[in-house]
This record gives structure tokens, C-alpha cells and sequence, in this order.
């Protein structure tokens, strides 16, 4: 969490695998007759109508309900953790944000219950001459799950 008098911003970072996600929260001069702002700086893996709907939460807290910025961030880090909790990592990269393209594993095998990143799939299937599941060896059966 860093925070700038100045500019009367304050940012907070979250970090899974390699991936940053963060957000700023503004705090206009003449507070609380202007409402305070959030900016999702990165928000890498989390769907936009989620965004929305933790920054509208937000701001309530902070404009609405007496909340501090600290409540406010604390109810963001519960929001990102709660985002990623119980998601496995991908079994081709490691990871639960694809490298690429920052997104949740989206892809399933009927076969195994394992699911991947699409463009890791796409990747070992180009690799490997297959079209076969990475974990289970059976011919790729999979749905895109959400």
C-alpha cells in the first residue's frame, strides 16, 4: 500500500505468481462533498462486471458509510483472495493467471476435472502433434467453464 499527500491517492498492490493487480482509490480536496474515486489500475483476471461491482463497494464504504481507506482496501485484498481461492494452477504453466494473457484457467477435461489456460492448451497441443489432455492422455473432451 503506498499513499501520496499530493496527490491524495492511495494505491494498493496484490500480487499472484508474476501478475500485479492494483488499485487506487482518489480522495478529492473538498472530500466529502465530492466523492472519492476508484481506479483499477490493473485488474488482471478479474472479469470488468466484478471490478465494477468490488469499486462500487467501494466507494460506498468510503462515501457512503463512514468507512475508512483502510476498510476499504481490506474489503478489496478479501475480494481478490476470495477471486483466486481454491483455484488450481494451470498444470502446463503453474500458474493461476496465464502469462499471456491474464485470465483464470478457463478450460476443463471432461475426463480428469483439470483445467487450463486456452492458450496453454493451444501451445502443447501445436507442440506435441496431440489432441490430447495434458494430465489424462485421453482425446481432449473439454468445456469452457466461466
Amino acid at each position: 500500500v503506498q499513499g501520496s499527500i499530493k496527490s491524495r491517492e492511495v494505491t494498493a498492490t496484490y500480487l499472484q505468481d508474476e501478475c500485479t493487480l492494483s488499485i487506487a482509490i482518489n480522495v478529492p480536496p473538498n472530500f466529502p462533498l465530492k466523492n472519492a474515486e476508484v481506479d483499477g489500475k490493473k485488474t488482471l483476471g478479474i472479469p470488468e462486471n466484478r471490478f465494477k461491482r468490488w469499486s462500487l463497494q467501494i466507494r460506498q464504504i468510503i462515501n457512503n458509510q463512514d468507512g475508512t481507506l483502510l476498510d476499504a482496501l481490506l474489503l478489496w485484498k478479501k475480494n481478490v483472495e476470495k477471486e483466486f481461492e481454491g483455484v488450481e494452477p494451470c498444470p502446463v504453466c503453474y500458474s493461476v493467471l496465464s502469462v499471456k494473457t491474464h485470465d483464470l484457467p478457463n478450460l476443463e477435461c471432461k475426463t480428469c476435472g483439470n483445467c487450463f489456460h486456452s492458450s496453454c492448451l493451444y501451445k502443447w497441443f501445436a507442440s506435441s502433434g496431440k489432441n490430447q489432455c495434458v494430465i489424462c492422455q485421453q482425446p481432449w473432451n473439454g468445456t469452457r467453464i466461466q
